[in-house]
Order: C-alpha cells, then structure tokens, then sequence
C-alpha cells in the first residue's frame, strides 16, 4: 500500500532529475575556407594553382549551409558537389 502512495513521487523525482541532468544540443560548427592562389607540384612541375587554406589538395569538406567562404582570387569561386 505506501509502495503505491509513493510512485507518483518516485515518477516525478525521475522526470526531474532527466530534465535538469540530460543535456542535447546542436553542435558548435564554424568553417573558414580561404581560398587563394598559389604555387603547386602536383605531376613535379610548378605552377599556379588554388589554394585551400593554403594546401593542396585542400581539406576534407564537411560543412553545411552558411559555413564561411572567403574568396582573396581575382574571379569568383563556386565549391559544388554533386550526390548526398
């Protein structure tokens, strides 16, 4: 009988202590991508190329919508990709 009188206690001291120790959000992301020319060796002959934060090949692009492009070349730059 007092097991009974006690679980709707039991059951709100459970919803209290999820909601105040469970913690979900979104993940901080921010990316910078610099893109830039430079001087590269793919085939072991120099010449220009473009420059993603200053490597070639650039990095791994794991980015989603309004991530920053910052374009320092003279003509506009477009990073597509095509699938998912």
């Amino acid at each position: 009988m007092n097991q009974a009188i006690f679980r709707p206690f039991y059951l709100g001291l459970l919803a209290w202590l999820c909601v105040f120790f469970v913690k979900a959000e979104d993940p901080y992301r921010f990316f910078i991508f610099e893109v830039t020319y430079g001087q590269i060796s793919p085939l072991g002959v120099s010449q220009r190329g473009i420059l993603i934060n200053g490597k070639f090949p650039g990095p791994t692009i794991d980015c989603i919508t309004n991530d920053n492009v910052i374009n320092k070349l003279d003509e506009p730059f477009l990073i597509t990709w095509n699938g998912i």
